[in-house]
């Protein structure tokens, strides 16, 4: 190979963002795996809003890639974002380069990066935030003083940048001191042009939620008909907040804090990470490669996309909640790249110091690593970080919680109700209703947006009017159908005002009054129905976000029919029901 293309293929990061880019296409999940995930990857093969703040500009290059041979419409979007993570990659190498980091830290530190398993698990799924991480890279590149462009064109790429950014999730906004930053130093010699060009960029930039105006369809979040309706879904008013998971919840700040703390020092394998935040104040204090203005404003960015952001969340950060914060986490992560390659920079300078004066001293100056052999050492080291990674991501990416939402809808009756309220059964049997096709007969009723008039107006119009709650009125108001209705168990002020026996993983809602079939009908009900169950895969571990949770709604059904079998004095029954719900339970890995 000539020497000029394999030195670019290093100094350029076009050798470690290709193999980033195979990598997450390779490892690109063909099963939804969490309730965000199946809503996207719905959208991105029928078009239609997200939930707020909509997210549209990642829906629209979603719709833009549906033309790719996945398996499934989850792996289609799967590889869309897989995508947009070799470009992340790609992007995150020049910004560290204009950030004054040599060709070899930086690709040694974007590599670390590109295998931090937070960073491996968005990149190869349907999720905002790897599109998210490539705004946030560009911002980095483009505000740099040896980045690709200077003037007044600076200011206009950052500018649109920044309303691109804005278009896919509002967290970038918080990366904000280093773009204005940017457009300052760039429009100092553009004067006023240059500011008009970033808010002519800005504007432009924020085109793609004209696309909520006009998106529809029956995976369609909310209702846009007037300017206020845009506001609301842009804002999360329905969330309580742009930081808001669920509203009036409790805020464990420092336990978020904590979480995203050990998340970084993870994802950049401990002492490098110590080494980039000690870099930090290295260049406040001696700026090299940057102004100390730079690097202030890279410093203040990360606390406020990483522990300060993080203090603001009211979910819990365990299990689940772990998963759900932690995908706030990547943005300080890839903040954090640019210093980690400037200390890799110096402890590579000092340690080919080192060597070249012991060399010197012995007479021999030692042959020249070629730039393409020692790039090829760094993707070597890329695949073994992420191969440490696959255990875990095989299993959090295992057909479980996909699986467990098409099982919930095959136990049910023909032209049943059934009323969910997790996320993960709401978007993922959308999912599989209109994406798959799978019981389009089956209305399948998201409890958590009830109190929502958009999405009571729209079950309406399908013949099925409801109150704003999941209380009792809601099951007589179901019951007057004359259709069989069920309900999932988190919905107890439902569910304990009726008879009511399980089935599958939600409850049969009976009207008032009705007698419960016998225990014994009730086990051999769920037994023919389990055995129509798709099971055929490795179960996952105790702490394997929704796809643990599939196995615990399983392993709980056959708790309580094993209680009502012990209860009507069927005690070898009753063991044998005891005994799947231990063959049910996640596993211990």
């Amino acid at each position: 190979m000539d020497r000029r293309w394999s030195s670019r293929l290093v100094e350029r990061g076009w050798l470690v963002a290709a193999a980033a880019l195979v990598g997450y296409a390779a490892l690109a999940s063909p099963y939804i795996v969490d309730g965000d995930n199946a809503e996207l990857a719905t959208l991105g093969a029928l078009g239609g809003r997200a939930h707020p703040s909509g997210y549209p500009l990642y829906v629209l290059w979603l719709r833009a890639w549906s033309w790719l041979p996945g398996a499934s419409p989850a792996h289609t979007a799967a590889l869309a974002t897989a995508l947009l993570g070799g470009l992340t990659i790609g992007v995150l190498h020049a910004a560290c380069r204009a950030w004054g980091a040599r060709p070899l830290a930086v690709t040694v530190s974007v590599a670390m990066f590109a295998a931090a398993p937070v960073v491996l698990r968005f990149h190869c799924e349907a999720e905002v935030f790897a599109m998210n991480n490539l705004v946030a890279a560009l911002v980095l590149w483009l505000a740099a003083a040896r980045g690709p462009l200077h003037g007044r064109w600076q200011c206009a790429a950052l500018g649109l940048v920044a309303g691109l950014g804005l278009a896919n999730h509002l967290t970038c906004a918080l990366i904000a001191p280093i773009g204005i930053y940017g457009v300052v130093r760039a429009g100092r010699g553009a004067r006023l042009a240059g500011f008009g060009l970033a808010i002519a960029g800005l504007a432009i930039g924020l085109v793609p939620y004209a696309y909520l105006v006009v998106a529809d369809g029956p995976a369609s979040w909310g209702q846009v008909d007037a300017p206020s309706d845009l506001l609301a879904i842009i804002l999360r008013t329905e969330y309580g907040g742009a930081t808001s998971f669920m509203p009036g919840a409790a805020l464990p700040w420092l336990a978020n804090v904590v979480a995203c703390a050990a998340t970084l020092a993870r994802s950049w394998l401990w002492l490098p990470a110590a080494g980039g935040a000690a870099m930090l104040g290295a260049r406040i204090w001696r700026p090299a490669g940057e102004s100390r203005a730079a690097w202030l404003v890279l410093a203040i960015s990360v606390v406020v996309t990483g522990p300060l952001l993080a203090s603001r969340f009211n979910v819990d950060p365990h299990g689940v909640g772990l998963y759900v914060c932690q995908r706030f986490h990547i943005l300080p992560a890839l903040l954090l790249a640019v210093p980690v390659a400037a200390a890799l920079d110096v402890a590579g300078a000092w340690l080919t110091g080192v060597r070249a004066r012991r060399r010197a001293a012995a007479g021999d100056p030692g042959p020249p690593v070629p730039a393409l052999a020692a790039g090829a050492l760094v993707v070597v080291g890329l695949a073994a970080l992420v191969a440490t990674s696959l255990p875990r991501l095989a299993r959090v990416q295992s057909p479980a919680m996909q699986r467990g939402v098409e099982n919930l809808l095959r136990a049910l009756p023909p032209g049943a109700i059934v009323v969910v309220n997790a996320d993960d059964q709401c978007f993922g049997g959308r999912y599989a209703q209109l994406a798959l096709g799978e019981r389009p007969d089956v209305a399948l009723v998201c409890g958590g947006l009830l109190p929502t008039r958009w999405y009571r107006a729209a079950w309406a119009r399908r013949g099925i009017e409801m109150p704003p709650s999941v209380r009792a009125r809601l099951g007589d108001a179901l019951l007057a159908t004359g259709r069989p209705v069920f309900a999932s168990p988190d919905l107890p002020e439902l569910v304990a005002g009726f008879p009511h026996v399980p089935l599958g993983v939600v409850y049969r809602v009976l009207p008032r009054g009705a007698q419960p079939p016998p225990a014994s009908e009730v086990a051999a009900i769920n037994r023919d129905a389990y055995r129509a169950f798709e099971l055929d895969y490795s179960f996952p571990g105790p702490d394997d976000d929704y796809a643990t949770l599939a196995h615990h709604r399983y392993a709980a059904s056959w708790a309580v029919i094993a209680q009502l079998l012990d209860a009507a004095g069927d005690r070898p029954a009753a063991r044998d029901a005891f005994a799947l719900t231990e063959q049910l339970r996640p596993r211990a890995q």
